[in-house]
């Protein structure tokens, strides 16, 4: 697959452009389909073990599981490249010269967004929800055991996530710091604001109606390869047309 970038690309409305970044997310899609929901399912069974963890699990599993999207970041790169994508790039990250500094990097986003879906349940249901999600007393708070929890819980989480999307491409594709990561991808993104709130708009639909849904589960992991396709060829069009002055090497 390639992205060819010419003048008027750059001036792209930005309705066509997201519709660019989906149609070239499905071609990508479209080369690896199973093992893409093979990668999800590995991911979501590895952040659920981790989260029976007493007490500490949840957030523990949003300082880990972050780190297996970069190597899903990593093997999207090889697919584009026309290798084959593998079950082992998700453990790509610990394979990093800079893994350190990357899991750093990982567990700074994963607990900024797992902070903003907190702050926004807590604000709309009141403190049981910290007890109930930080500390995994679910159970014990039976009036949280709703529909209308899980999407205060959970959709408010895209706005931080698509923030700081392109903080990971930086970092692993650039070779910037974990800090000139996080603001040049959210300087990346605040520069383009109506395209990727277009670009967030189809995947909070779709995963609100997969969370109403009793296949809320295979719909997930439908959806979860889609959102990560989507933003790896946003980053791929935004960083040949739009990169950052010096970022390319931090």
């Amino acid at each position: 697959m390639s992205m060819v970038v010419t003048p008027s690309h750059a001036a792209m409305s930005p309705v066509v452009r997201v519709l660019r970044w989906y149609r070239e997310a499905f071609r990508l899609w479209r080369r690896a389909p199973l093992m893409l929901v093979g990668l999800g399912v590995v991911s979501l069974v590895v952040e659920a073990l981790l989260q029976l963890i007493p007490l500490a699990g949840v957030t523990i599993s949003k300082v880990v599981v972050p780190m297996l999207a970069a190597g899903v970041w990593m093997g999207l790169q090889q697919l584009q490249q026309g290798e084959r994508l593998r079950f082992s790039c998700l453990w790509a990250g610990w394979r990093q010269p800079r893994w350190r500094a990357l899991w750093a990097l990982c567990a700074s986003v994963g607990l900024i967004v797992f902070g903003f879906q907190l702050a926004c349940a807590a604000a709309w249901f009141g403190q049981g929800a910290i007890d109930a999600v930080l500390l995994g007393h679910m159970a014990t708070h039976r009036e949280l055991q709703t529909r209308a929890f899980e999407w205060v819980l959970l959709l408010p989480g895209m706005l931080p996530s698509i923030l700081f999307a392109f903080a990971m491409p930086l970092f692993l594709f650039r070779g910037a710091s974990c800090a000139h990561a996080l603001a040049g991808g959210v300087r990346l993104v605040s520069a383009m604001p109506l395209t990727f709130i277009l670009a967030m708009l189809p995947q909070a639909a779709l995963f609100a109606v997969a969370l109403s849904s009793p296949w809320a589960l295979p719909l997930l992991l439908v959806l979860l390869p889609i959102g990560s396709l989507v933003s790896f060829t946003a980053w791929r069009d935004v960083s040949a047309t739009r990169m950052a002055p010096g970022l390319a090497r931090a």
